[in-house]
């Protein structure tokens, strides 16, 4: 028995030998380059294709077996213009065999690429330059893989490895779509990694350079991170995870996009959750943080997290990168800009929460959710604490205001339109802004309510603002755009507003005192203002009360025409050049552009205004005539000038351009057919004299009746 064992020992021992010595010296013996034209022969065999091997292959088999590659090219499909599919010009991969023999551990060094090229190609027809390289299913290979076996200790059987590093340099990848245009380039891979693990970190750079045609743009990426991975937990673990965007081209500002951004990242498989925190996008001075997790990432995920945009100067932000900063009329306006809030949503649909964006000196507050991302709508309710919009129009121009442009010739002039009406027809949404304090168009209102709906290219904006001139407002606008032209009908109620601050803000010019009422019910389409104009339709009831009309005043206009006609000389008075009311109401029918006005009535202690007319929006045109009757006069010259024109209506005729009309007062005539009057009055009495004197006794009174009547007649 132990001479057997003696026999089987030197057997072994001579088998050891013999392996050894066949590892030593089987790579003295065999050349790999030798094989290089059976190589090439099977992957022809294979796959159709030509592979080049223009360097050596280098093989050792101990202490580590080994691989070298040099100078590999494989051919392209038929069809294709670049002449190689793909393109190695070095990898190297070694493997150590005693840890492998002895304690079933994959030791491999690192393995190292360098010049990979890969050219993906799709004809117009919609085959591709790889279709043919198509092997078994994917359900195949797997039926036929290698199971994963775990030794009952928990530590990993033959799987259980170690990577000395991966070293890829100088890849580049393009994609042709010649059925699309679309061409992408990506180049100059770069990708190096420290020893490879399972259950341990291991440090990971990579870089790229991105361009693409159509759109134009270029971009360059790195990225550096700790990378672990855990195959029994299935889990991914990125630490300090930092990726550097720097993007030029089409679309993007003239100097470009430099973004960071810095983040920690689990990822678990098993757990079917994402985790992602200490998240920094840095792009210049702009700094949004934040943090974020999801679970059910591979069935119905849904997550939560914070993002908050640290305060910093839009404007210089803007100049930095080349953006055109919007001109406004204000120069102090985007200095300051914080966002802030929570978010919660799924695949679907997403939540802001707890909202607040401070732009300058305003600040808002609310929620805002985006239902169904592939036909969103926006819910919101917002609070505006105040905001001046005036700061961020463009500046006025100086002067007067320009003049409409007349249309061309044999056509209108070309104007922009109003409404961006195809981005209209897709919104939906329902929501409610309240603001504090608002200036648009120098227009003042506080407490204001807006409730905003918009479905299938029809919009509606409720509207109240408890405080407009010291008054309210209430009223709907409602916008549809579904048909070729877009409608619009504004129904507005105010009540109790000043007429002058509101006329002063809104034309610069106060020429109506007092404080009243007016209601509009208005109905127009198209989408110029030439059209709107044109098209307008609907009513107007006014009513204001203890007022003035400013710019003439009627009854010095009524006087010094008196005077000038009879040749006495115009007496000059200090007053104001208005003519005051106690009562100014009217209501006016529009019809296509005309405002037509035939109820005009004002009433002073000294004068009744009746008035009617009309006035053409489109040529901003008047034609309007106002019929004043003085009912009482003050003591002194000026009542003694108009007393004797009591009760007499007086018409003054209001023509031209409505800013800046003419007047006339048809004075001339009433004081024509006054001193007939007179003159007739005076004659009337002689008449009734002298046949009362004459004929007395001499005929009954009902002959003398008639003869005044005849005598009268004749003057």
């Amino acid at each position: 028995m132990g001479k057997a064992l003696k026999v089987l020992a030197w057997l072994v021992g001579m088998l050891v030998v013999v392996i050894i010595a066949a590892i030593i010296l089987v790579p003295m013996f065999v050349d790999p380059n030798d094989h290089k034209a059976r190589i090439i022969s099977e992957v022809k065999k294979a796959t159709g294709r030509d592979l080049g091997i223009t360097g050596d292959i280098g093989l050792s088999v101990f202490p580590r077996l080994a691989l070298e590659l040099n100078g590999l090219t494989l051919s392209n499909a038929p069809g294709f213009k670049e002449t190689n599919f793909a393109t190695i010009q070095h990898a190297q991969v070694g493997v150590n065999l005693l840890p492998l023999l002895f304690k079933q551990i994959l030791e491999v060094d690192t393995v190292q690429i360098e010049g990979v090229s890969l050219y993906l190609a799709k004809a117009k027809n919609g085959t591709t330059n790889w279709d043919d390289l198509g092997g078994k299913s994917t359900s195949e290979k797997k039926s036929e893989g290698p199971k994963v076996e775990t030794r009952k200790d928990g530590e990993m059987g033959v799987l259980a490895f170690t990577v000395g590093g991966l070293n890829v340099s100088d890849a580049n990848l393009v994609w042709d779509d010649q059925s699309t245009g679309n061409h992408y380039e990506i180049s100059n891979i770069q990708l190096e990694t420290g020893e490879v693990a399972p259950k341990q970190p291991v440090d990971l750079n990579f870089g790229l350079s991105f361009t693409s045609a159509q759109p134009r743009m270029s971009s360059d990426l790195s990225l550096t991170t700790s990378l672990m991975v855990d195959p029994d937990e299935e889990f991914l673990k990125l630490e300090k995870l930092a990726l550097q965007v720097n993007a030029q081209g089409e679309g993007l500002p003239e100097k470009g996009v430099k973004a960071e951004l810095l983040a920690d990242v689990r990822m678990s498989l098993k757990e079917n959750s994402l985790d992602v925190q200490n998240l920094e996008v840095k792009s210049g001075k702009l700094l949004l943080t934040g943090n974020m997790g999801a679970v059910d990432i591979q069935t119905k995920p849904s997550f939560k997290g914070s993002l908050r945009l640290a305060e910093f100067n839009p404007k210089d932000w803007m100049k930095q990168f080349g953006i055109a900063v919007p001109e406004t009329a204000d120069e102090n306006v985007l200095e300051s800009l914080h966002v802030a809030t929570s978010f919660n949503g799924n695949d679907g649909q997403v939540k802001l929460q707890d909202l607040l964006v401070k732009l300058d000196q305003s600040i808002l507050k609310g929620e805002l959710e985006i239902v169904d991302f592939a036909d969103p709508s926006y819910l919101f309710n917002l609070d505006l604490d105040q905001i001046d919009l005036d700061r961020y129009l463009p500046p006025t121009q100086e002067g007067n205001a320009p003049t409409p442009r007349k249309p061309a010739q044999g056509g209108t002039a070309k104007e922009e339109p109003l409404l961006p009406v195809e981005t209209l027809r897709k919104l939906r949404f329902d929501g409610t802004v309240r603001v504090e304090d608002l200036t648009i168009n120098k227009l003042h209102a506080k407490a204001i309510l807006l409730k905003l709906r918009g479905r299938d290219g029809k919009i509606n904006l409720d509207h109240e603002i408890g405080r407009f001139y010291d008054g309210l407002l209430k009223g709907d606008v409602q916008v549809d755009v579904k048909g070729e032209k877009p409608k619009l009908k504004i129904n507005e109620a105010a009540s109790r507003i000043l007429s002058g601050p509101l006329l002063m803000d809104l034309t610069g010019k106060d020429t109506l005192l007092g404080s009243g009422n007016l209601d509009m019910n208005l109905t127009t389409e198209g989408n110029t203002v030439t059209q709107f104009k044109r098209f307008l339709n609907g009513n107007v009831k006014f009513d204001f009360r203890d007022g003035a009309v400013k710019g003439f005043n009627l009854a010095k206009m009524i006087r010094d025409t008196k005077a000038k006609l009879k040749g006495e000389n115009v007496v000059t008075l200090d007053e104001p050049e208005q003519t005051d009311f106690s009562e100014l109401t009217g209501n006016a029918v529009i019809e296509n552009g005309v405002v037509n006005n035939q109820s005009l009535l004002a009433k002073s202690p000294y004068i009744r205004v009746e008035g009617s007319g009309k006035a053409y929006l489109l040529e901003e045109r008047l034609k309007y005539e106002i019929r004043p009757v003085i009912v009482n006069t003050s003591t002194g010259q000026d009542g003694e000038a108009l007393e004797d024109l009591k009760g007499i209506p007086i018409p003054v005729k209001i023509s031209g351009n409505w800013n800046d009309p003419e007047f006339s007062i048809q004075l001339a005539k009433i004081l024509e057919d006054q001193q007939k009057a007179k003159l007739r009055e005076k004659y009337n009495e002689k008449v009734d004299e002298a046949v009362s004197d004459k004929l007395e006794e001499k005929l009954p009174e009902d002959l003398q009746n008639q003869l005044k009547d005849k005598l009268k007649k004749i003057f």
